[in-house]
């Protein structure tokens, strides 16, 4: 590769000539650019058009061993600074997120974005920024010879070190906070409606990113992603109805309680002036905020007790697991779990929950392989029949995920926040569920009974204290 010295005086060459260029110099420049970096071989380095950015030169470059690399390269005025992208928690200008998305027509793993001033390097799979510069002069310093075409093809992408989930959860808990902020200052939201407000976005923006739009019962989903493109393009003339007529079909489609009428918060959100710039910025995180580990991390501020619940492990609870296997197909749709998130935790909520829904699918198999469920091969059953019969088997069977969240889980906060982060990573966790079931989804649980107040003496507390004290034999009288 040639010195990075090169490199800068062909990018400053080009913004000087700017104003007399034509296409074929944008070419030029972009392919003197590639050569710069050792892609000189026009077997590997194939022009391409961009669909919808006719204005914008891309090359895919063919790699032997790893996914293609495709480099474009826009017309200034086209891409925000790089750093302050960063700045505001986003992973994306508007010109980067259109592009990274068009990656999937050329099946590549990694998008290089650049104006031949500012630069942007992301692993288009995970939607990551990993590497950007905000002027000629840092490209080589921030970039090294990462794009160099001996690197790249020894896997120098695969390299480029990613930031820890830790780094992610906390861009996204600032984003959130800085929209809270925002709602409540200049749009005079109250604090919990502000919370609720952008609970409803980041659950939306996580049922997006499970590739679920095309399963039966998931429509709402594509039209929450045209309302984000909407906003990313600037149609936003509407988008605040839009938005609240979602949130209601959401609500009456799904019967998720997370979207249940809140007249400040459609008062609030109705209006373009918000909706708009906010659900632009929501598109312009990456993928990799979107997970529940990462999520669930950007709850991992403030009073050191809650920080120390987001991160503690599920404990072994003998006396839980030896009261699920003793379920039976006969008191199966009588069991009842409670969850102390003061002193379980966060993660204990998915942990049980999947434990329920697993030990009622176990109870599920032996209950129709049993040999006094189905009916001898001789005997004729009628409809009414066959409706008795099925009318005899337990809740938990015919709807198992339903039944264990909605009448087998009690979860008890002691404070608004539990409940708040309780809540959001219950949803994330059931949508989780949902994804991975090949049923038709047919909307959420009602959660209006699962969360409680804690009191100051769970059942399971009372029942441990009031129990009988067994004689030890060892005792000595």
């Amino acid at each position: 590769m040639r010195s990075a010295i090169d490199i800068q005086r062909l990018c400053e060459s080009w913004w000087e000539r700017l104003a007399d260029s034509t296409r074929d110099d944008q070419h030029r420049f972009a392919e003197k650019f590639l050569a710069l970096l050792g892609w000189t071989d026009h077997d590997q380095v194939e022009p391409a058009a961009v669909p919808g950015l006719p204005s914008t030169a891309a090359y895919v470059i063919r790699l032997k061993s790893h996914a293609p690399l495709v480099t474009y390269f826009t017309l200034p005025g086209m891409l925000e600074p790089p750093a302050a992208v960063v700045k505001r928690g986003l992973d994306f200008c508007e010109t980067t997120r259109t592009l990274v998305d068009t990656n999937r027509f050329f099946n590549a793993g990694y998008a290089f974005v650049t104006d031949l001033f500012r630069s942007y390097l992301y692993d288009a799979r995970t939607d990551e920024l990993l590497l950007y510069a905000d002027a000629p002069a840092q490209f080589t310093q921030e970039f090294g010879d990462v794009l160099g075409k001996d690197r790249v093809e020894a896997g120098s992408l695969d390299e480029v070190r990613r930031q820890p989930r830790s780094y992610t959860a906390r861009q996204l808990r600032e984003w959130i906070q800085r929209w809270s902020e925002t709602l409540c200052v200049d749009w005079r939201a109250p604090e919990e409606i502000a919370w609720l407000a952008l609970d409803r976005l980041v659950a939306l923006r996580y049922i997006c990113e499970r590739d679920l739009a095309k399963k039966p019962g998931w429509q709402h989903v594509q039209d929450f992603e045209r309302l984000m493109t909407l906003a990313i393009n600037g149609r936003s003339e509407g988008i605040g109805r839009q938005l609240i007529g979602l949130f209601t079909d959401v609500h009456q489609a799904w019967g998720a309680d997370l979207f249940a009428p809140q007249p400040p918060l459609e008062a609030t959100f109705e209006q373009d002036g918000l909706a708009g710039p906010l659900l632009r910025e929501l598109a312009l995180l990456s993928k990799a905020k979107f997970s529940i580990p990462t999520v669930l991390e950007s709850f991992n501020y403030g009073d050191a007790t809650e920080k120390a619940r987001v991160r503690m492990i599920p404990e072994v609870n003998e006396d839980r697991q030896m009261y699920l296997a003793q379920r039976t197909a006969a008191n199966v749709d009588a069991t009842q779990i409670e969850l102390d998130v003061a002193d379980e935790g966060y993660r204990a909520i998915a942990h049980w929950l999947d434990q329920l829904i697993d030990t009622f699918e176990r109870l599920h198999v032996e209950y129709e392989t049993a040999p006094n469920v189905k009916p001898a091969a001789n005997e004729d059953m009628d409809l009414f029949g066959w409706s008795e019969r099925d009318s005899l088997v337990p809740l938990a069977f015919t709807d198992t995920v339903h039944h264990a969240a909605e009448h087998c889980v009690t979860i008890y906060c002691s404070s608004p926040r539990q409940y708040r982060t309780a809540r959001l990573i219950l949803y994330l966790h059931l949508v989780e569920r949902f994804t991975k079931s090949s049923a038709r989804f047919h909307g959420f649980p009602s959660l209006e009974t699962v969360f409680k107040r804690r009191p100051n003496v769970l059942e399971t507390d009372r029942r441990r204290i009031f129990q009988p004290q067994r004689e030890s034999e060892w005792e000595v009288i």
